[in-house]
């Protein structure tokens, strides 16, 4: 059987930078919150910030770049759970999932 190459694609240019540790976990506190910072890729004025914040914690490791990802509420969290129960685009501000979206449904003839 032939071997595949996978290579992601990153979509847009915004994100978020987590903190990895030297063995591989994302730094995270007893409630899920992740240590990140919203950014653009490769802003490195907010990957400094990030790296100062692991260091003021005493932390090793390094940012780790998640493309289209956003910080959001305990709010938003659930609307987006909700939306995606209803067959919805879980975020509405995920824009490449939102174009993905009205293509299939051209495709389908549902949205012209």
């Amino acid at each position: 059987m032939a071997r595949m190459n996978v290579t992601e694609v990153e979509e847009v240019n915004y994100g978020l930078y987590l903190w990895q540790t030297t063995d591989g976990k994302l730094v995270a506190d007893d409630d899920g919150n992740y240590l990140n910072i919203a950014a653009m890729k490769g802003d490195i004025r907010k990957i400094n910030k990030l790296k100062a914040a692991a260091k003021s914690y005493g932390l090793e490791g390094e940012p780790v770049w998640f493309s289209g990802h956003r910080q959001i509420t305990e709010d938003e969290w659930n609307e987006q759970h909700q939306r995606m129960n209803l067959g919805l685009v879980p975020d509405e501000l995920d824009v490449p999932a939102i174009k993905e979206d009205i293509e299939q449904k051209r495709k389908l003839g549902l949205y012209k």
